[in-house]
């Protein structure tokens, strides 16, 4: 994420503190794109961008793609890379809300300090405490994430709903261009347009594209229609065998 790579700017001191901060530098917010242009000129670099979920911004609801109130960490993932010398860093996929678990070793994400029960402030340092010091990592033994879940269908979604995001932020530096909510509509068109209405009701989303997508994409207004939530795109992957590459790429 972005704060991992600038600790304690004093361009964006009157941010810390407050509960938002995370999403306006590394999300969805209308401000972010203005900060990371602002941070690449201070920096000479150009690739900041890709550490936030910036390039994004005209695809998904920012309501729907929230970011978490505050830093989340994966103690096993600290552990490991302390114990091999690797990089200590933030992960991007650890602050969406939508992220429960450790993709790697089916642990919870923490957010709380168990040395001094605090929660991390937005901006700290990579692998320790933001009051105490400490440091977070340790070793946990995996979770069995079934007892989580109503049902394995709803593990299933969830875990490939992760792989999605996954992918989608591996992507971003290699985007030729921002990707747009246009992009999703234009697929669904031309992919769609031939099916009947059973083919339609074949899919778990019918109602949605059949009432917004299967009309010409240019003879309406894109800007007019909603930006999609994590759950629809992942739909659309799924439903048509798809990954995040194929169709932004």
């Amino acid at each position: 994420m972005l704060a991992t790579f600038i600790r304690y700017p004093d361009l964006l001191s009157r941010y810390k503190k407050t509960a938002s901060n995370l999403s306006v530098i590394n999300g969805l917010q209308s401000i972010t794109p203005v900060i990371v242009t602002a941070i690449e000129q201070l920096t000479s670099r150009q690739d900041l961008y890709s550490l936030t979920l910036m390039s994004w911004l005209k695809v998904f609801d920012s309501a729907e793609l929230l970011l978490k109130p505050s830093c989340a960490w994966c103690p096993y993932c600290y552990q490991a890379w302390r114990e091999q010398g690797q990089v200590i860093y933030i992960p991007l996929l650890w602050l969406i809300e939508y992220v429960k678990f450790c993709p790697q070793h089916q642990i919870s994400l923490e957010n709380t300090c168990p040395s001094c029960n605090q929660k991390m402030l937005n901006f700290c340092q990579p692998g320790y405490c933001s009051h105490c010091g400490e440091w977070l990592g340790q070793t946990k033994y995996p979770l069995k994430l079934t007892t989580y879940f109503r049902s394995m269908g709803c593990l299933s979604t969830y875990q490939r709903n992760i792989s999605y995001l996954q992918e989608l932020i591996a992507i971003t530096p290699y985007l030729s261009k921002q990707p747009q909510i246009k992009d999703v509509y234009s697929y669904l068109h031309e992919h769609c347009v031939h099916l009947d209405e059973q083919g339609l009701k074949d899919l778990s989303f019918s109602f949605w594209m059949s009432s917004h997508l299967i009309a010409k994409p240019q003879s309406s207004d894109t800007a007019c229609k909603p930006r999609i939530s994590l759950h629809f795109l992942s739909e659309v992957f799924r439903c048509f065998n798809i990954t995040p590459c194929q169709l932004f790429l």
